[in-house]
This record gives C-alpha cells, structure tokens and sequence, in this order.
C-alpha cells in the first residue's frame, strides 16, 4: 500500500484565505478549499474526503499536490472545471438568425432546415470550422427554436 497523503498543515494566512473562499468563492472553489481544510487540517484521508465533497480520489490528489507546492493562489488561479465552450454568444447569435431564414431565400435547393442541412452550410460558409449535430440540437433548443415548427413557417411561405 502507498504512503498517505495530506495536505500540509496551512499557514495562518493561508488558512484565512481558504476560509475566506469556502465563505464567499465559487462553488468549485469552495470545494477546493474544504478538501485542503479537511485533509491539511482535520488529517481526513483522501478516501473519506472523495465520499464527502463527491471529488474523484485522483482529482482530489491532484488539489493536494498543487497546494502542497504552490499554495491557495494554485486552487484560485487555476481553471474551472469541466469542459470549455467552443462557440461564443456571436456564433450562437448567428446560428439562430440562419436558421430563422429560409433555405430557398438563401439560395439553397431545400425547403427547410434539417441538423444536416444546417451543419453543412455552416461548415461550408466557414461560420465554425467543425459543429456536431448535438451542439446545433442545443443552441436551438437554448433559443426556443423548434425545427418541425419551423417547417411548417417555411411550407406556408412557399404556398
């Protein structure tokens, strides 16, 4: 079995630092800051803190290390986590204005638009480099736009 690992006990300043963010941080922040209070101070084992704070053990070491060797300015200044979005508020913008236009009016040789459809004209016209359908799925659905009822809009424009 490997060596145990705790945090090092912090500093007074470093612990009104992270008492100070658990009390009005970010809620990914606050987490940060108690696992290090738990581990450096109250001496919590990894494995009782991931059940806890609900920290994967191996994320949780890596919070440990970081404060270890840098200190809380690691846990503020570090990225937040999860998964960093591609396309800005313009990008969206200009999805929902094209998918509010008819494919024929854009000169286009369908009558509505489909995930494809919209994927494809925005690759081409060098709108975004690369979309998945499921990120179109979503922009639209963030805007309220219904495709099926779209293509009824679009049916009757054309009669």
């Amino acid at each position: 079995m490997g060596k145990l690992l705790f945090a090092r006990r912090p500093s007074e300043k470093e612990e009104k630092i992270l008492y100070e963010i658990i009390k009005e941080g970010e809620e990914y922040l606050k987490k940060r800051a108690k696992a290090i209070i738990l581990s450096g101070i109250h001496r919590y084992r990894i494995s009782e803190i991931s059940k806890l704070l609900h920290f994967h053990p191996q994320n949780l070491r890596k919070w440990i290390h970081r404060f270890n060797r840098w200190g809380p300015s690691s846990i503020i200044e570090s990225p937040k986590a999860g998964k960093r979005k591609k396309f800005d508020i313009h990008v969206k913008k200009k999805i929902v204005e094209i998918v509010k236009q008819s494919p024929r009016k854009m000169g286009l040789l369908f009558s509505y638009w489909t995930l494809h459809g919209i994927k494809n004209y925005l690759e081409k016209n060098k709108i975004v480099p690369k979309i998945s359908h499921e990120t179109i799925r979503r922009i639209l659905r963030e805007a309220n736009i219904n495709l099926k009822k779209l293509r009824k809009v679009f049916s009757a424009e054309i009669e």
